[in-house]
């Protein structure tokens, strides 16, 4: 009966009147309320494995009845408010019950009867779909505008084997991760393996992924001999209040220290309404404090709430990987603490001061003076100290071990070694302190000094290259003159010495080969006539024959030393003696004769001077 006839019947009936109508009214309101959902009940979503093989087919033992059996257990169990969602499949996956909400007997009879028709016939096993379809109903019910408060558990029933052959495009299990994802930790999962044989690898790789926030669960029951207790098995995990959290990246990024972390984003969730509060246990007593969350933090039931987390790392921290523990508690310590490991790695802090050093003049194949570097860290261990830079002929002489590094500041003597073999000059380098810890970036520092070379190398250095300039003088000389080097030898012992002959013409000798005197046979830069003409000796006069240079041109000067001299008949003191000159010394007469020096002013000559 409408609220408009009870309106008018209020307004014009009698008493009478009303009494009836609300007699009449009582099992409709009784039926309405029985349609109400109460918070705090359980989605039930029960997946039935419907192959061959789960009713004895192919030489296994048949499971089927006992299974049914256990569903139906299901159902007498079930608490008023609870809806039950069956789900069959084989090659496909069908729905044999939707969203049915137990509320009286009657409810129990229509899922048993859906029960008792189940049929297994399938040829093969689909679990991949299967999984899938479960997902994606348990999504559809969260979204219920009542999904606040209740809990989704769905429970797969099969013999764990799965059979995709000849099905295109089949469904992988683990292509349903991302469901998971999408869901925020809100469903359970229990996957019932009841196979006499191992059951399938990736329902545990399933269960046990970090998005089901430990919801998961295998039970293994090989032959389903334990069936009848499964409805009590798996009530009393949806309904033990009970902390959940997850960290959704393992790998953390490093932080230095005297910082504040980014927020580091968890997740957690409980099957109840609870207030927790979020504690930092640090075993290694490193310091590092939590900052937040400062507060209380409210979970609502089956909800998963992310939580920023920050860190203050302190100033001292030492570098390295430090074991963290995160721990939820709730407030009033009715559910027990959930705990979850938290992996910090501090970055390491390496400076070394000065970061310029010079280390003045060295001679070469000497040691430098000590400088001191000082390095300041966080982290413990060994280092290296190299040179880098093509430096073959400077060495670290000191420290000629590993660096034992401490945290704070650790003092470094460094001493040079300079070859013998270097060479004078100004050198500007690199020294790189390498520690073994892999978290530890190296650092460097400018090195300059100057190398003096020593004075009996400059000496050597000196002589060497004077004798490759003269080197290539000879061979610049010996190119443009086209000669030999031993030409030339020759021709500069020739440069002195006189040429031509002297023939000689009054007295005339008693020998024929006396007449003719070779000035280039004596290989002599200067003669006395006296010497070669033993007549002029008597003649109380004598004179010497000199070479000379001028203008770059050899000449040969006749030089009076005493008595008179005649050249050409002119009387000389000194001539420059040319071709057939007519030397007269008394009653001696010689001639001088140089082809190659002829007069300028003779035609001829072939030869001008100015």
């Amino acid at each position: 009966m409408s609220f408009r006839y009870f309106k008018h019947w209020f307004k014009f009936g009698s008493i009478r009147s009303i009494i009836v109508l609300a007699l009449i009214s009582i099992p409709n309101l009784y039926t309405a309320s029985a349609q109400i959902t109460p918070k705090g009940g359980i989605d039930w979503i029960l997946v039935v494995d419907t192959s061959a093989s789960m009713r004895g087919v192919g030489g296994t033992k048949n499971i089927f009845e006992p299974v049914k059996n256990s569903i139906t257990e299901f159902v007498n169990t079930a608490r008023l408010g609870d809806t039950v969602t069956i789900y069959s499949f084989d090659r496909d996956v069908t729905l044999n019950a939707n969203d049915i909400t137990i509320n009286s007997n009657p409810d129990r009879g229509k899922l048993k009867q859906i029960i008792s028709s189940l049929k297994a016939e399938g040829v093969r096993t689909h679990t991949g779909k299967a999984v899938q379809k479960a997902l994606q109903h348990s999504a559809l019910l969260n979204k219920r505008a009542d999904a606040l408060g209740r809990t989704v558990s769905i429970v797969f029933l099969t013999d764990g084997l799965e059979d995709v052959r000849g099905i295109p495009n089949p469904d992988s299990i683990p292509g349903n991760t991302q469901f998971l994802r999408e869901q925020q930790c809100k469903p359970y999962i229990f996957f019932v393996s009841l196979g006499l044989k191992e059951h399938e690898k990736q329902l545990n790789d399933f269960a046990s992924n970090p998005a089901l926030c430990g919801k998961g669960k295998v039970l293994r029951d090989p032959g389903g001999v334990q069936l009848n207790q499964l409805a009590q098995n798996i009530r009393p995990v949806l309904i033990t209040p009970k902390l959940n959290v997850n960290l959704p990246t393992t790998n953390l990024p490093s932080v230095l220290p005297g910082t504040t972390t980014e927020p580091l984003n968890i997740n957690g969730i409980s099957n109840v309404n609870a207030k927790v509060s979020l504690q930092l246990e640090d075993p290694q007593q490193s310091g590092i404090r939590l900052i937040s969350p400062d507060r209380t933090i409210d979970l609502a039931a089956n909800q998963a709430k992310v939580i920023p987390v920050r860190l203050q790392i302190p100033p001292e921290a030492k570098g390295g990987a430090s074991s963290l523990r995160l721990v939820l508690i709730s407030t009033d310590q009715a559910i027990a603490p959930i705990k979850i490991d938290l992996p910090v790695t501090i970055q390491s802090q390496l400076q070394i001061q000065p970061t310029k050093i010079d280390f003045g003049s060295i001679e070469a194949g000497k040691t430098t003076e000590t400088q001191t570097f000082v390095v300041r860290s966080n982290i413990s261990g060994t280092a290296s100290l190299q040179l880098q830079g093509n430096f073959k002929d400077i060495s670290i002489a000191e420290p000629s071990a590993a660096i034992s590094l401490q945290p704070g500041e650790t003092k470094i003597p460094v001493q040079l070694q300079i070859t013998d073999s270097s060479f004078a000059g100004d050198r500007t380098f690199t020294l790189v302190l390498t520690p073994d810890s892999s978290i530890a970036t190296p650092v460097s520092a400018e090195v300059r000094l100057y190398i003096l070379m020593q004075l009996w190398r400059k000496i050597v250095i000196w002589l060497l290259l004077l004798l490759l300039v003269l080197l290539i003088a000879l061979i610049v000389v010996c190119l443009i003159q086209r000669k030999t080097p031993l030409e030339l030898v020759e021709d500069f012992r020739n440069r002195k010495r006189l040429e031509g002959a002297l023939v000689v013409l009054e007295p005339l000798p008693q020998s024929s080969e006396d007449e003719e005197i070779s000035l280039t046979h004596l290989q002599k830069g200067r003669v006395c006539l006296s010497d070669l003409v033993p007549a002029i000796a008597a003649t109380n006069s004598d004179a010497e024959l000199v070479t000379v240079w001028r203008l770059g041109k050899k000449n040969i000067d006749l030089r009076c030393l005493k008595g008179v001299i005649f050249v050409n008949t002119k009387n000389i003191n000194t001539d420059e003696l040319f071709n057939e000159d007519i030397i007269q010394i008394g009653n001696v007469k010689l001639q001088f004769n140089w082809i190659e020096h002829q007069r300028p002013s003779e035609p001829g000559s072939g030869q001008t001077n100015f």
